[in-house]
């Protein structure tokens, strides 16, 4: 893999990440690499200063600041890599236990690169774009609505529940993965579709290519809610449409040579542990 010559780190303002990143920077001072710009991921103005001549972005926080980094900055087509500051770390994957050692190796290009792709999101407004999913919710808890799903024009099912959730597969072991839906290799190019709640026994989850775009009819007499990775949020109301499909922007992550999807699935979601040790 190429070498990495030059930097923008990019850190969660909320966390305590004044160490993680002095010791990023003592690394990358002896690589003789070049930090061109360190902006918290709150400063929107500074973020849009960014532009697409550095080799890497480095993201210092939790899950939810390299989501955001993401969704802002995906459109420079430069790879994300992050240090893992907060809980999880499913997508910042490099520890600080080994960080000393991993950071200096990706560096000099030792390392692995992942695509994924990303979802854009319409309404009669505005686009967005989504790197876990899309929320419908009727606002209320416990409370139901009614719409329809089209897949390319074409009905899938008229819908009553308390919602809906449309994840990428990197989402699917996010909000999904609470519901009970399928966990998906986070490479794969597919939507997984699963109303919450339904006044249906038989529904069920679905997978679909991420080429199809999806289309959401809102049928209910009431407001309700649609949030994207639990951060934008807008209202339906009856009669709206949202339209979903696969960005043409993707991303790009980099992992340590050594990383596993399956081990983090073992260590961060426990698979296969006994129920009685």
């Amino acid at each position: 893999m190429d070498k990495i010559s030059s930097v923008n780190i990019v850190y969660s303002s909320t966390r305590d990440y004044k160490e993680t990143l002095q010791r990023c920077e003592k690394v990358l001072e002896d690589s003789k690499v070049t930090i061109k710009h360190t902006i918290a991921n709150k400063s929107e103005k500074d973020l849009k200063k960014l532009d697409s001549s550095t080799d890497l972005i480095l993201v210092i926080g939790g899950d939810g600041t390299m989501i955001g980094a993401i969704r802002d900055l995906c459109h420079l087509k430069i790879p994300f890599l992050g240090i893992n500051i907060g809980k999880l770390g499913f997508l910042t994957d490099l520890q600080l236990t080994s960080l000393e050692i991993d950071l200096p190796n990706i560096l000099f290009g030792d390392y692995q690169k992942e695509s994924r792709n990303i979802l854009e999101i319409s309404n009669k407004d505005d686009s967005y774009r989504a790197v876990n999913e899309v929320v419908l919710h009727s606002g209320e808890l416990a409370k139901m609505t009614s719409f329809s799903l089209f897949k390319n024009n074409r009905l899938i099912a008229n819908h009553k529940s308390d919602g809906l959730i449309v994840a990428s597969a990197t989402g699917s072991t996010a909000y999904m993965y609470s519901g009970g839906g399928p966990v998906l290799y986070p490479t794969l190019d597919v939507f997984a579709i699963m109303p919450m709640f339904s006044h249906s026994s038989s529904t069920r989850p679905l997978v679909i290519p991420a080429e199809n775009e999806l289309e959401l009819k809102y049928e209910h007499d009431e407001k309700a809610k649609v949030i994207l990775d639990g951060h934008n949020e807008f209202d339906l109301e009856s009669g709206d449409s949202l339209k979903i499909k696969s960005s043409s922007t993707r991303y790009n992550l980099i992992h340590p040579t050594d990383y596993d999807y399956f081990e983090a699935c073992r260590s961060k979601l426990y698979w296969g542990l006994p129920i009685v040790k």
